[in-house]
């Protein structure tokens, strides 16, 4: 039963009737629901909570004491509702701060940021900075490199490049990394490098340097695409270790390759110098939400460019089905649990930045019930009770798109194999984490997957000398026989595209 509301929820549910017969008697003689009922909505109000109506039906078929009825005498049934909603389960999901922060973002398509063509605003600055989980692991992360690469290290000046440091989130991890470092020589010296391109950005950086206590004398701030920075920039230092938080919602489709393998070009650091993030492996999963596939066909009748207000042409149907969008997936079902499409490496150990990935879904008897909308961790109690069910294959589904995920791995201690990692994968989610959302791959037209049917994803990450793109499509096949496709979507680029 599980797997079927995990199912519904991405048919666009909108509401839940209780009819009042099927209530039970508790020990006081009010209603109650059973055991099973009990589960099912609480799955119900932890997925969309925030967004369905719950109703009650028919007359009351218990006698209730009194006026305690209300008019109608149904008032114990929704005193109930009430009472499982305030369930701690329930409100530590729906009424937590985070959720407060994410709910203007439900459902609601964005499309990618262009971090290379454009300046972010300072809101878009402010939200990043609120994550509590990403600045602590990224905190760890330098500790762990600065320990194992110091210790018994003399008279040595260790230069700290931060690519691309926003508002100087990074510099103050690394302000407090280098503070509560032990076990290093006080002959050792620091020099932190912000570079950063946004010139408002730059501004404030300046003023952190001259007037913060801890800044001052520490740090210098770099007005400079990092591509084209200059060894001179940097007082002929080269650098130790290089910090960036480049990803985007898919890993590198933010351009953070192609930002850092520029930077290892212009020949600021060595080849000795410890990236942070090293590594970072991207993740694709198939979909099934009527309202991320609506929310996308609507696109249709927005302007192609914001900025020229209502002279702007409609984006039209096909450009806003061949863009991927940022999205807070909720009313929305992960049909399979994800699967890892490519990685980088950095220092890059590849010649080429673009990527294939061919990736083949089995048929999954609970429809992904665990991985819920795609956004946060893995349920392993609802998997449990998924693969109880007795069934011997997946029903039969629609798929509406794809989402885009990704695990980072900050930095591997090379003394105790200690690893610190960032993960959207709903597999190894970093909990309480909110700077990225899942990226929507729409296909142009939902795909039908029979019962006991599997689907092959393939997608395709394109670069030129001026742009990067993906392409995508599916197939699908009820044993060894195909039995329908997509087609492929945004061929060379003609829909999306980030530019360089």
């Amino acid at each position: 039963m599980v797997a079927l509301v995990h199912r519904t929820i991405g048919c666009q549910l909108k509401a839940v009737c209780f009819p009042t017969q099927i209530f039970l008697t508790n020990k006081r003689g009010y209603p109650a629901l059973s055991k099973t009922h009990q589960v099912l909505f609480s799955e119900m109000l932890r997925r969309v909570g925030r967004t369905i109506r719950v109703l009650v039906e028919g007359p009351s078929a218990h006698t209730i004491q009194g006026n305690a009825g209300g008019g109608t005498a149904c008032l114990p049934y929704l005193q109930y509702i009430r009472h499982m909603r305030q369930r701690t389960e329930i409100t530590r999901i729906l009424d937590s701060a985070e959720a407060s922060l994410e709910e203007a973002y439900l459902d609601h398509l964005q499309r990618p940021l262009q971090p290379l063509g454009d300046h972010l605003e300072f809101g878009t600055y402010e939200t990043f900075e609120k994550d509590p989980v990403k600045y602590d692991q990224y905190e760890k992360a330098i500790s762990l490199a600065l320990r194992d690469n110091l210790t018994g290290v003399q008279d040595k000046v260790v230069n700290i490049l931060i690519a691309g440091a926003g508002r100087g989130p990074l510099v103050t991890s690394t302000i407090n990394a280098i503070k509560n470092i032990q076990g290093v020589a006080s002959s050792v010296t620091f020099r932190v490098y912000a570079i950063e391109k946004n010139p408002s950005a730059v501004v404030y950086l300046q003023s952190l340097a001259r007037h913060d206590v801890h800044w001052k004398g520490l740090v210098q701030v770099i007005h400079s695409d990092m591509r084209n920075i200059s060894s001179e920039a940097l007082s002929i230092q080269r650098a130790d270790i290089v910090v960036s938080e480049l990803l985007g919602s898919f890993g590198d489709n933010e351009l953070s390759p192609e930002c850092l393998d520029g930077l290892h070009e212009t020949g600021v650091v060595k080849e000795s110098t410890i990236y942070i993030p090293c590594h970072y492996t991207s993740y694709i999963a198939p979909v099934s939400s009527l309202r991320l596939y609506s929310e996308a066909r609507a696109q249709a009748y927005f302007p192609n460019s914001p900025s020229d207000g209502l002279d702007s042409a409609p984006m039209g149907n096909l450009k806003v089905m061949e863009t991927p969008y940022v999205v807070r997936t909720h009313a929305a079902c992960q049909t399979h649990m994800e699967q890892a499409c490519w990685e980088f490496f950095h220092p890059s150990t590849s010649a080429t930045r673009e990527r294939t990935a061919h990736v083949e879904f089995k048929s999954d008897k609970t429809n992904g019930a665990g991985a819920g909308s795609g956004y946060g961790p893995v349920d392993q109690a609802i998997i449990s009770m998924a693969q109880a069910s007795g069934k011997t294959c997946a029903e039969s589904l629609t798929i509406h798109g794809f989402l885009g995920t990704f695990t980072a791995i900050l930095y591997t201690s090379n003394k105790d194999e200690s690893t610190v990692v960032l993960s959207t994968c709903p597999a190894n989610y970093s909990v309480g984490m909110f700077s990225w959302f899942p990226l929507y791959f729409p296909l142009k037209e939902p795909l039908f997957i029979p019962a006991g049917g599997n689907v092959s994803v393939s997608i395709w990450r394109r670069t030129e000398e001026s742009k990067v793109w993906y392409e995508w499509g599916a197939q699908v096949f009820l044993g060894d026989q195909p039995h329908g496709c997509s087609a492929i979507h945004n061929p060379n680029g003609r829909s999306y595209h980030v530019r360089l």
